[in-house]
């Protein structure tokens, strides 16, 4: 990694999933398009090769079977890799540290965002509801899980909230931030019914540290319409390699012409159904079969 950069850029993008690497793709040329110059973007993938094109622009830090397998603990969590991800970002203190899931894409200059890095502040995407009163049924149970109860030396209280992790940045001035998040994540991770546990323990930690700012007026996430953006990734790295673009001019496109659909898409649940019922089972030919051929 760069020593010299001021801000440190991130992106997990693992697995199997040609879906999942193209987000990662399209994500990683939004942020060049709009990262001041001092920026580093670090790639961590078990799939280098898939983002040879991007030559010596992004670092790319290469994850092993067994790094994936120590990343995701003792009970194969889908999202702790995202906090061993921070922590790996943020080791050398060198940098203030951006992680960026897949799924998200920049739409402005990210210069003043990483001069409040510099300041020494904290970002989630964004605020969604308060721990103790979460308006969805099946979170209802953090407000007696979480909230009262001390993790790592932190104790929620009633104006704790639950940030959406679709971006999680620090400043490097907050030494040991991540490392006392993952803590938390494994002390809380058994006494839980809540899914993301990644989000609910970096919302708990890094409130601790600084006021959480919200990422949301950078980066859009668009995991509410995911099928509506893969199409639209899909066609533009499509025109891309047909057009024979580099990267810097396919940056500059995306700069030029963004990407922008609705951001939630998710349909009511009787029609989901409804569509389940009536359409033909569809193969699932997006996974890059040679991978599970290593």
């Amino acid at each position: 990694m760069t020593i010299a950069a001021r801000t440190r850029f991130g992106v997990l993008a693992y697995g199997a999933s040609g879906r999942l690497h193209r987000e990662a793709a399209v994500a990683l040329l939004t942020l060049q398009a709009h990262a001041p110059p001092t920026a580093e973007m670090v790639l961590l993938t078990d799939q280098p090769r898939l983002y040879r094109w991007f030559g010596n622009s992004i670092t790319i830090d290469r994850l092993t079977p067994a790094i994936v397998r120590e990343w995701r603990g003792p009970l194969d969590d889908q999202f702790r890799p995202s906090l061993e991800a921070l922590r790996r970002l943020a080791a050398d203190a060198a940098a203030d540290v951006v992680l960026a899931d897949s799924d998200t894409m920049v739409r402005r200059d990210l210069g003043p965002f990483a001069d409040r890095l510099a300041d020494g502040a904290v970002f989630m995407h964004h605020r969604e509801y308060l721990l103790a009163a979460p308006p969805r049924k099946g979170d209802r149970s953090l407000a007696h899980e979480i909230v009262g109860r001390t993790w790592q030396g932190i104790t929620p209280d009633a104006t704790s909230a639950m940030w959406n992790a679709g971006v999680v940045a620090s400043s490097r001035r907050h030494g040991g931030i991540f490392d006392r998040t993952l803590a938390v994540f494994d002390q809380i991770r058994p006494a839980t019914r809540y899914f993301a546990v990644d989000q609910l323990a970096c919302s708990i930690v890094l409130a601790a540290y600084a006021p959480i700012e919200e990422a949301a007026p950078w980066f859009d996430h668009y995991w509410a319409n995911r099928p509506w953006f893969n199409r639209a990734t899909e066609r533009f790295l499509s025109r891309a390699l047909l057009e024979g673009l580099t990267p810097v001019d396919a940056r500059n496109r995306l700069k030029e012409r963004p990407l922008v659909g609705p951001l939630d898409g998710r349909a009511p649940w009787w029609l989901a159904r409804l569509r389940r019922i009536i359409s033909p089972a569809v193969p699932n030919d997006d996974d890059i079969a040679e991978f599970h051929d290593r």
